[in-house]
């Protein structure tokens, strides 16, 4: 069964699971790096926002031997996690003055997003691009973000300029950052205490954000960089892993900068989602200068 069949027939089960208070629709979207993505958005007429279930995973599922009826109940068990109890004041998004305290921002690629950009307003940072999004509500099930594209500037009557002074004050407040040794990050996800137990020689750090999410973005907040170079005491590189981390490596402990753009052009490409790619360009940042070049 190829991936459009796939599709058909998930959805049809999906329909048959959901019975009739809840009504179904494929949903196609364009995503950071130029991924086109397929999801169901699953629609209940009591509220007003719909959660979008994204069907590539599912299918990697189906092709590791996965049964479709395992397949769907996992799917509807994501549903009931990330549905919406309540409807949304969707009025609100159109009141700028509503909206501002919620504006952030991310870092994606700038050349593999140039069909995004006929949508969303950027700003131009090295080899990235600054786009941004409001985001409403964070939970244990995610979070709902809303992007801002130049129909919502123009309803809004707004310049690039005031979102982009707004997000800057509030993405630090919002989603501030967390820099930590590698191990230790290693070490959460993984749910142990190594680093309790043994010391930790901090080769390399993690730059993100509370929540992990476009957390390589912090690299734009105020004096950010300045504090990691006081912390570490040195030079250092900054690799970027995804779009929801950076990665330091202080000068001492690096090989050539050479090397570090074949390390992270070689792991973008075997374990990187496409979609969650940012860059294969390694920075330095020079603490005497103050300078990211």
């Amino acid at each position: 069964m190829n991936y459009q069949q796939f599709v058909i027939v998930v959805k049809n089960e999906v329909a048959l699971a959901l019975g009739d208070d809840l009504t179904l629709q494929l949903h196609t979207a364009l995503k950071n790096n130029g991924v086109v993505r397929t999801g169901l958005t699953i629609i209940d007429k009591r509220v007003n926002i719909s959660p979008t279930i994204y069907l590539e995973e599912y299918y990697k599922q189906f092709q590791e031997g996965f049964e479709i009826d395992d397949i769907v109940q996992n799917l509807l068990e994501v549903y009931r996690e990330v549905k919406f109890e309540h409807a949304w004041d969707v009025h609100a998004v159109k009141d700028y003055e509503k909206m501002r305290s919620k504006i952030v921002y991310k870092l994606i690629h700038a050349k593999r997003n140039e069909e995004l950009f006929k949508k969303l307003p950027y700003i131009a940072y090295l080899d990235f691009a600054i786009v941004f999004y409001i985001l409403f509500e964070v939970d244990d099930s995610g979070t709902a973000t809303i992007p801002i594209t130049h129909e919502l500037l123009e309803l809004w009557n707004v310049s690039l300029d005031d979102v982009q002074q707004n997000a800057f004050c509030n993405a630090p407040l919002i989603l501030p950052a967390c820099f930590k040794p590698m191990q230790i990050v290693i070490d959460e996800l993984m749910g142990t205490n190594y680093s309790e137990q043994e010391p930790i020689e901090d080769l390399m750090y993690v730059l993100t954000n509370s929540l992990r999410s476009f957390g390589a973005a912090c690299i734009l907040y105020d004096g950010i960089l300045e504090k990691i170079y006081e912390e570490i005491g040195e030079n250092y590189y900054l690799l970027p892993s995804s779009i929801h981390e950076m990665i330091i490596v202080p000068e001492s402990n690096s090989p050539s900068r050479e090397h570090l753009n074949e390390m992270i052009a070689e792991v973008n490409q075997t374990q990187v989602d496409e979609e969650e790619f940012l860059s294969d360009y390694v920075y330095y940042y020079n603490g005497y200068i103050k300078a990211l070049s």
